[in-house]
């Protein structure tokens, strides 16, 4: 019965390390969902509980990161005056996050891959105020959590297509232009195991 558990234990940490650290980019079948048409979603956590989490990096809301400052009475540094705070997704929409580069570090910092980083404190807020940044970084509102079967069921009748993200494709486009961009890395990655 041991052999049998820690045998399940490690076909699950595969699966993890499947998701994890990937981009969601939505197909046709999710066209007419509110949340979810045409975005791309990134997976920062594949819990070992089956539970899997990721925000919505391409929908900005009007909702400025600044505005977090003032909620505190902290003010923020002018220049991030224009940066928003994204819809990260319908679940715990209260919640903030940000997804950065793992250069930078606070005190509720979990490593999400090679690269990337999910931060959610309160010490976030007053580094960012101050223009201690990341490299690369995006706020968010919210996120997205499935079951693992439920997304296994929703990438199978084809809701989601998979993609290894690179700081580029996360940071650096936004709207339709990251939705178009994940899907041009999308199809490089899959012709490139055939070429």
């Amino acid at each position: 019965y041991g052999d049998h558990r820690d045998l399940h234990l490690s076909l699950r940490r595969q699966r993890q390390m499947c998701i994890r650290d990937r981009i969601l980019i939505a197909g046709p079948v999710l066209n007419n969902s509110p949340v979810f048409a045409r975005s791309v979603v990134y997976i920062y956590e594949h819990r070992d509980g089956g539970e899997v989490m990721g925000v919505i990096l391409n929908k900005p809301s009007q909702f400025r990161c600044s505005s977090l400052g003032l909620l505190k009475d902290i003010p923020f540094d002018p220049q991030l005056e224009e940066t928003f705070v994204h819809k990260g997704g319908p679940v715990n929409d209260t919640s903030v996050l940000l997804l950065h580069t793992n250069e930078w570090q606070s005190t509720n910092t979990l490593q999400s891959g090679k690269d990337l980083a999910m931060t959610s404190d309160m010490l976030m807020i007053e580094k960012l105020s101050t223009g201690n940044v990341p490299k690369g970084w995006r706020m968010f509102a919210g996120m997205s959590v499935w079951t693992e079967d439920q997304l296994a069921n929703e990438i199978k009748q084809k809701a989601w297509l998979l993609a290894q993200p690179n700081n580029h494709s996360v940071f650096d486009f936004n709207e339709e232009e990251q939705y178009l961009k994940a899907l041009e890395l999308c199809s490089k990655q899959t012709f490139s195991k055939y070429i």
